[in-house]
């Protein structure tokens, strides 16, 4: 009898202790506290209410919440544990088997938690299965259903960021990352993309194969750090190797997600086509439009019974609004004066 592929649609977060703490542009505070962690919390909620409204009903995919914590909390009154157990998503609680020394990286100390996540997941998948991991910061804007289908043809597909080579991403470059690859046995004749780490998107097969070959990375990448050579610093940097490694379809992604600046005081990259996108990555809006649509939902409101126009108009004037960020002029006149320099 042939078994039914599953799809597993997940996101994590991972509550740091005062010894793990670190840097994340996007959330100000102290990463160990209750209340920097409740942004997340937030996050969540919302994400898995956006996927609900289209995925719910199909029984071939299933939704996981990733955490390193055993006790899920209660945020502005809401029980979440009865939220997950509503909703039937599951939530699996693991150890960060690839844990940071402090002076690794001064920001996202906690990313390479996202290989104990493949690591799970490469135990519980079967190779055609498919997995889409998303930040908690991801919101659906359209049924992702079909999109599954690329992992038919590839083993993965990412989402390339645009970018230059020389550019500094999160502590090295495109041409040192070339030059890591070639370390790790993969001489590439061109500098390689940086495959946002927002999205995950890979069938069993490669799931599977990162699990096999991370832990040797991962100590490789500690001796590394102890000699000040350049490393892969985050999990994205690694990602992007095992993308090429076990060539996935690179930029595919692009044309379903984008990572979507909404804050004008800062830098703005909405345009009117967004719409058309599956998944909206939005790192500004954790504070505003998470925070709104966190009480929306908290109050009684339900994504899933909008109709379609309604849903539309909702997450535009919710998350895309220039209007939803006050101006802070000062910051506003930097921001377009950069912008224009650019040109």
């Amino acid at each position: 009898m042939k078994s039914e592929v599953v799809k597993y649609i997940g996101t994590w977060v991972y509550l740091d202790s005062v010894a793990e703490q670190s840097n994340f542009p996007n959330n100000k505070g102290n990463s160990s506290t209750p209340e920097f962690q409740a942004v997340y919390w937030r996050c969540i909620v919302v994400f898995f209410e956006t996927s609900l409204r289209f995925h719910a009903i199909d029984p071939g995919i299933k939704h996981i919440l990733f955490t390193n914590t055993e006790t899920v909390p209660v945020i502005d009154g809401m029980d979440l544990d009865a939220f997950f157990k509503k909703s039937n998503i599951e939530v699996v609680t693991l150890k960060n088997k690839y844990p940071l020394p402090q002076d690794y990286f001064q920001s996202f100390r906690n990313q390479f938690f996202e290989f104990s996540i493949v690591d799970f997941m490469a135990e519980k998948m079967n190779e055609k299965d498919a997995f889409l991991l998303l930040d908690s910061d991801c919101v659906f804007n359209k049924d992702f259903s079909e999109v599954f289908d690329q992992l038919k043809k590839h083993p993965a597909a990412t989402m390339n960021m645009p970018y230059e080579e020389d550019y500094v991403i999160h502590g090295i470059t495109r041409k040192q990352m070339q030059v890591l690859f070639e370390e790790f046995g993969l001489p590439l004749k061109t500098a390689p993309f940086y495959c946002g780490g927002e999205i995950l998107l890979a069938s069993g097969v490669f799931i599977k194969a990162v699990a096999e070959h991370f832990p040797n990375m991962f100590k490789t990448l500690l001796d590394k750090n102890k000699a000040g050579e350049p490393k892969f610093n985050e999990e994205a940097h690694a990602l992007s190797f095992y993308y090429y490694k076990h060539e996935a379809k690179l930029g595919k992604m692009n044309h379903y997600i984008k990572r979507m600046w909404t804050n004008r005081n800062h830098f703005r990259n909405i345009e009117p086509k967004d719409t058309d996108l599956y998944i909206w990555h939005l790192p500004n809006e954790k504070p505003v439009g998470f925070a709104s649509t966190f009480d929306f939902i908290n109050k009684g409101g339900n994504l899933a019974n909008m109709d379609e126009s309604s849903y539309a108009k909702f997450m535009i004037n919710t998350f895309l609004q220039a209007t939803n960020h006050p101006l802070n002029l000062p910051k506003f006149i930097l921001s377009k004066t950069r912008k224009m320099l650019q040109r």
